[in-house]
């Protein structure tokens, strides 16, 4: 009679298949993971964001206040290119919709003339200055250009036009226009200069 109750000393001939395609299958998925993450490494990682130049249109497509104290800021853009069109009595600007803060997309209001950041609360007027919250800067401000055919080219690229002096010191805040930046902003290429 035999000791081994699988039979010879050498075990159940079923088991050790099993176990003998585990490890091989084992060590084949070890080799394909490791073929796959060395072929990813010469695949670059790219990043698809919107275009930062697009067409917004013509002036006259974008309604002008009524009362020349107030803004209408057009939304169409707000989800595809995260920038607002606003049309004030004296023209048109366009605004990155993007929270200096920590880059949330702030809201509109308004009935408050208010742009406001749904994450941490900063605040911010029709000219983009900071009036309440945490956002060290203003809203950053993009070109705008008329092109021969009269329509109006927005550039949100480089974040660095979000101020018409692009040297600051980052731990400092700055939440309103100086001076010369509110001279810079009410011009080309921030500001078209439209009658109501």
């Amino acid at each position: 009679m035999d000791d081994f109750p699988y039979g010879s000393a050498g075990g159940d001939p079923s088991r050790r298949k099993f176990f003998l395609v585990s490890g091989w299958s084992s060590l084949g998925m070890l080799a394909a993971g490791s073929g796959a993450g060395f072929a990813k490494f010469f695949y670059p990682g790219v990043l698809y964001e919107p275009q930062t130049t697009f067409n917004a249109g013509k002036p006259g497509d974008y309604v002008a206040p009524t009362d020349p104290k107030s803004v209408v800021v057009d939304e169409r853009f707000k989800k595809t290119q995260r920038v607002w069109i606003v049309r004030s009595f004296e023209g048109i600007y366009a605004m990155v919709a993007v929270c200096t803060h920590l880059g949330c997309t702030p809201n509109w209001f308004p009935g408050e003339q208010r742009f406001k950041c749904p994450c941490h609360g900063s605040n911010y007027n029709v000219e983009g200055e900071v009036v309440a919250g945490p956002a060290p800067l203003p809203l950053f401000r993009a070109k705008i250009n008329i092109t021969p055919d009269g329509s109006m080219i927005i550039t949100t690229g480089l974040l660095g036009i979000r101020r018409a002096e692009l040297q600051y010191i980052k731990h400092v805040a700055i939440t309103s226009w100086t001076d010369q930046e509110k001279k810079e902003i009410k011009k080309k290429p921030f500001f078209i200069s439209l009658k109501a």
